[in-house]
């Protein structure tokens, strides 16, 4: 008898279908997936790293923890945790310990775990109107009640969130939990200012909630200042941060971390059953901090993703103005199009993916059809020309999409 899907379980028959489809034509201009500048991977310090940590630590870097002991397998590489404690107590200015810290196979695990950890049946849950899907889906997966709050060009609109919270409230639901990603938004690429991040934590505090930070895009910032983190202000427990390095030294590390209040931790190292990641790597990361590497990389990331954003910019500009309204980004690795009325949205992504441009129909990051007039444009993954040539072509699809 041949194996069907009648044997799935419940879940994997109602879970969400495969997020990244194949294209029908070849892809000759990449827009789609969020893949940073690959020229900017720090290959020769990894080498150097990779080596030196065989060197120095032979058949221990390989094995499943450190001398640290068995906590590592919950926890991660306590060495790594260390570095990262340091550096995020500089950066956000709040004091952090390694026990603050749990090491996670890249930011999605971090939030699939804080998902598991804090929602539930019963709870009601909060994230922005257009939001990245998988956190979406890991929300939707803890059974609990999930409705969403308006953006405008500072992120999310807390004063909607509010009026969300007493609707919760009053249809029998406990408000509980708010997800958002406050600097570079994905996919809007909008920052929430210092006043909405404060006003935020005085409604957790009001409403006894908790926040999941998504921080993964606050290093790659272009212009302007940096603002506090939604962790960095917090003083009362409330706020966990998932963060990771894949944007800034390279995705296939999936070198991420959760930092959380102790109670916090507890509960999410009772959901873990993964036995952490790769004790190797953690090492490597942790060596290449060690060395003071870190902060230049960010620094040379910043330099040249903003330069591939103003080229980008410029093409938009000159290819696609009258058919695309946008915010120039002041970080992240994303332009958020909206298009025009008089653009056909139905034909935009046929005929782009006909011409070989891969992008990403905004109704992916929405929950209903408010996206259907957007389109999310990744480009630090071209080069220059390519991005060139490729908005090039993206102005004459949606040129012919356009009603004469």
């Amino acid at each position: 008898m041949a194996v069907s899907a009648d044997a799935w379980s419940d879940r994997a028959r109602t879970a969400p279908e495969k997020y990244f489809p194949i294209p029908s034509a070849p892809v000759r201009y990449n827009f789609g997936q969020g893949i940073p500048a690959p020229e900017l991977y720090p290959i020769a310090d990894l080498q150097h790293y990779a080596v030196q940590v065989l060197e120095e630590g032979g058949a221990e870097a390989l094995g499943y923890t450190s001398p640290d002991g068995p906590l590592e397998l919950v926890y991660g590489y306590t060495g790594l945790r260390r570095e990262l404690a340091t550096w995020i107590s500089g950066r956000q200015g709040r004091a952090v310990s390694e026990s603050d810290i749990m090491l996670v196979n890249g930011s999605s695990q971090g939030l699939a775990l804080a998902a598991q950890a804090l929602a539930g049946p019963g709870d009601g849950v909060v994230v922005e109107a257009a939001t990245f899907p998988h956190a979406l889906n890991y929300l939707k997966a803890t059974g609990a009640t999930v409705v969403t709050a308006p953006l405008d060009d500072d992120g999310m609109d807390v004063d909607a969130l509010e009026k969300r919270l007493h609707q919760l409230y009053e249809s029998g639901v406990r408000p509980k939990l708010v997800y958002t990603i406050p600097t570079f938004q994905v996919p809007t690429a909008t920052c929430m200012p210092v006043g909405r991040r404060e006003r935020l934590l005085e409604l957790a505090h009001e409403w006894d909630l908790y926040i999941i930070e998504d921080n993964c895009y606050y290093e790659v910032r272009y212009e302007g200042a940096d603002v506090p983190t939604l962790y960095g202000l917090d003083r009362s427990g409330r706020v966990v941060q998932s963060d990771s390095f894949s944007k800034v030294l390279a995705p296939a590390l999936r070198a991420g971390w959760i930092v959380a209040d102790p109670v916090i931790m507890e509960a999410l190292a009772r959901v873990r059953q993964d036995l952490q990641g790769s004790q190797w790597i953690a090492r490597i990361v942790a060596a290449y901090m060690r060395d003071g590497k870190l902060q230049p990389q960010i620094e040379a990331v910043r330099a040249g993703n903003r330069r591939k954003r103003d080229v980008a910019d410029a093409a938009l500009q000159r290819h696609c103005a009258p058919w695309v309204r946008y915010r120039k980004p002041a970080g992240g690795l994303y332009f958020w199009l909206e298009l025009s009325s008089e653009v056909d949205c139905s034909k935009v992504g046929p005929a782009a993916e006909e011409r070989g441009i891969a992008c990403r129909a905004g109704e992916t990051y929405t929950d209903d059809d408010s996206g259907r007039r957007f389109l999310r444009i990744a480009y630090l993954h071209e080069s220059e020309e390519q991005i060139q040539w490729g908005i090039a072509a993206l102005g004459e699809v949606l040129a012919a999409c356009a009603t004469s």
